[in-house]
């Protein structure tokens, strides 16, 4: 009987190491980590309710609320949604559901992916809208250091917004200053196969046609009229060298399809050349999305842009680029000089803020004598792919929060206090 006893506690310490084992994402994965199955344990315990937020989700797809509240669901640090038996969550479809005409939903843990909403029982991916949920952009009334406060996310019910993400958007120059959202354990798990859709400008940009201004052939007749022909030798499509529709705040910053959508706002974005967008300023996303899912960190990033880029009109001037110009041929929607991204780690304080120069058309003497504004510490950073001194895929550095602030005063008080985020 001694013997069997031991080999019965041999056993289950053997199942709980593997379960540990399990619930650890691979380290090695950056962009796509595995899928948790729905079995698994999470965070020592079997859910009564789990569903994986990348494969587990049906399209289109509700907001996921915590009941009665204006929070998102939360997922754990491996991309799923947990609910404990006999708990509810509410399912938000301002188009109604395929399954109920009504827009909002709770519904109530059965076990597994089977939840009870008005005594029937039904699988979470049955639960699905008619159409996709609308997003908005709603100014707040606040001001911010050059601009205005604009909450983005879903606005539930008159009393009932659940917000995603805040801008500082000034109107006058038509430029953000910055985004702020957050990142989470669970973040590198976001949502796979989420279209992306056209750019919207949600009542801001005056009336104009954005995303006109944005296509390759107008910015090439826009910016070879500032400088006064010859701008052609600057754009080359086949090689990704033209401005882009740059987000801020990255589609894949956020684990649900409603939120990613939602992304798709001109005051998210900026002129960014592809090159760039694609290059360091990517691996740089990527890079943080990661290491901050494997460090099961809560994150605030402020992500924004700073100064306005020039190229050489005919007589070899350096002249500054728009997208578009007022009536009294002021510049707007500039094309900007650097890319920011601000982290701080609340709980410790700690900050970084990587830059990113959006010009692949520099010298390396022009960057280091106007494009670099804080010391370079870029060197503690090793959790970044990056090909920091590659002008075209975007020249990149990293700075001291308080360093970095001594030159762009747009953002708020920010304090990393804790030291560098590495």
């Amino acid at each position: 009987m001694k013997s069997l006893c031991c080999l019965l506690l041999l056993l289950a310490a053997s199942h709980s190491a593997w379960a540990r084992v399990a619930q650890s994402p691979l380290e090695d994965e950056l962009e796509l980590p595995p899928i948790v199955e729905q079995s698994e344990l999470i965070e020592g315990r079997a859910a009564a309710c789990s569903v994986t937020i990348r494969g587990g989700l049906p399209q289109p797809q509700p907001v996921y609320l915590e009941t009665n509240s204006e929070n998102f669901y939360p997922f754990n640090d491996v991309g799923a949604m947990e609910v404990e038996a006999g708990k509810t969550l509410q399912l938000w479809c301002p188009s109604g559901f395929a399954t109920h005409s009504a827009n909002l939903l709770t519904a109530s843990c059965v076990s597994g992916t089977t939840f009870k909403i008005d005594g029937s029982n039904y699988e979470f991916k049955e639960l699905t809208c008619k159409s996709w949920p609308g997003f908005v952009a709603l100014k707040t009334g606040a001001i911010c250091n050059g601009g205005i406060v604009i909450r983005v996310g879903f606005k539930i019910s008159e009393s009932r917004f659940a917000e995603q993400m805040q801008i500082c958007f000034n109107e006058q120059e038509e430029v953000t200053r910055y985004t702020r959202h957050q990142l989470f354990p669970g973040s590198n798990y976001y949502q796979t196969g989420v279209d992306r859709i056209t750019f919207q400008t949600a009542g801001f940009f005056g009336g104009k046609n954005v995303d006109k201004l944005y296509t390759q052939a107008t910015q090439l007749e826009t910016i070879n009229k500032d400088l006064g022909g010859n701008a052609g030798q600057y754009f080359d499509s086949a090689s990704n060298v033209y401005l882009a529709r740059g987000h801020l705040g990255a589609k894949a910053d956020f684990d649900y399809a409603p939120e990613q959508r939602a992304t798709f706002l001109f005051i998210n974005a900026g002129p960014q050349w592809q090159v760039f967008n694609a290059g360091n300023w990517a691996r740089v996303e990527d890079g943080l999305r990661s290491w901050v899912s494997k460090n099961k960190m809560n994150v605030n990033c402020y992500t924004g842009v700073y100064g306005v880029t020039t190229l050489p009109n005919k007589d070899g001037r350096e002249t500054p680029l728009y997208l578009a110009r007022d009536a009294n041929n002021n510049g707007l929607i500039p094309v900007p000089m650097l890319y920011f991204r601000v982290v701080i780690e609340p709980s410790t304080h700690r900050g970084i803020v990587f830059v990113g120069v959006n010009n692949p058309h520099l010298t390396e003497a022009q960057i280091r004598k106007d494009y670099i504004i804080c010391n370079d510490v870029s060197d503690q950073v090793n959790y970044i792919n990056w090909k920091k001194t590659d002008i075209r895929a975007g020249w990149s550095y990293a700075c001291e929060v308080a360093d970095f602030l001594k030159t762009v005063k747009t953002l708020p008080a920010l304090t990393a206090k804790g030291g560098l985020l590495v």
